[in-house]
């Protein structure tokens, strides 16, 4: 393959932090300057890359996205993935354009979604797969063995925006009715929604209640209990 100056674009989130590790690794050039780079991988960067920077490198840009595009563009496609309680995720190499998770497709891998796993560890997983699904396409793509394919211009899926801390709130009342069923309705939104921004609830006190995965309970302030633990203490509240 071809000498490759590369500008890897990421963010200070573990995931992103472990393709860059793992690239350097596989002894790839990893540069900061735009001007010099002839390729751009980029890994939950977060931002819109303008089109002039895009059109700099003689490779253009590459992105690693935690999901089977076109399905799930947007910032989020994990947690939402989990959300709908999808089986299968997957995770997809494209050609960045200036329109968000629709550049051309370089190849795809499909994996299946374990009855405990939680976004944090679908996105460990979907970025560790996507690293050696690039490093195993880039010679490819380089000497133009092959062209990428083009996505649909829409998505079957909505936009998987970006969460909020509002979206992991739960009422009193609903806690309550989950606490019945030990919580199972409410495992995919944990499971989900973990680590941020979380399943949560207020206690009458106004005191936060956060919903962790494996059925644990946890106290602004306190270590995580299970729910025959908080019943014991709050069995009061439960009625």
């Amino acid at each position: 393959m071809k000498s490759l100056n590369i500008l890897f674009l990421g963010s200070p989130v573990n995931y992103s932090q472990q393709v860059k590790k793992d690239l350097i690794k596989a002894n790839f050039n990893l540069i900061e300057d735009p001007t010099k780079a002839n390729l751009i991988i980029t890994a939950c960067h977060g931002q819109i890359i303008p089109q002039e920077t895009l059109d700099l490198p003689q490779y253009g840009a590459l992105n690693i996205h935690p999901s089977l595009l076109p399905k799930y563009r947007g910032a989020a496609p994990v947690p939402w993935t989990l959300l709908n309680q999808e089986k299968t995720t997957g995770v997809t190499i494209i050609k960045m354009t200036d329109k968000v998770d629709a550049g051309p497709i370089l190849a795809q891998e499909k994996i299946k979604i374990n009855s405990k796993d939680t976004a944090d560890d679908l996105l460990h997983q979907l970025f560790q797969l996507g690293t050696k699904l690039l490093i195993k396409v880039l010679p490819k793509y380089i000497d133009h063995i092959f062209t990428p394919i083009d996505q649909p211009l829409k998505s079957p899926t909505p936009y998987a925006r970006k969460l909020t801390k509002a979206d992991g709130f739960i009422t009193w009342e609903q806690f309550k009715q989950a606490s019945t069923n030990n919580f199972s309705s409410l495992d995919h939104q944990v499971r989900a929604l973990y680590p941020w921004p979380g399943v949560w609830t207020k206690m009458a006190d106004e005191k936060v209640l956060k919903l962790l995965p494996n059925q644990l309970l946890q106290l602004e302030g306190k270590q995580p209990i299970n729910l025959k633990q908080f019943r014991n203490g709050y069995q009061h509240l439960l009625k």
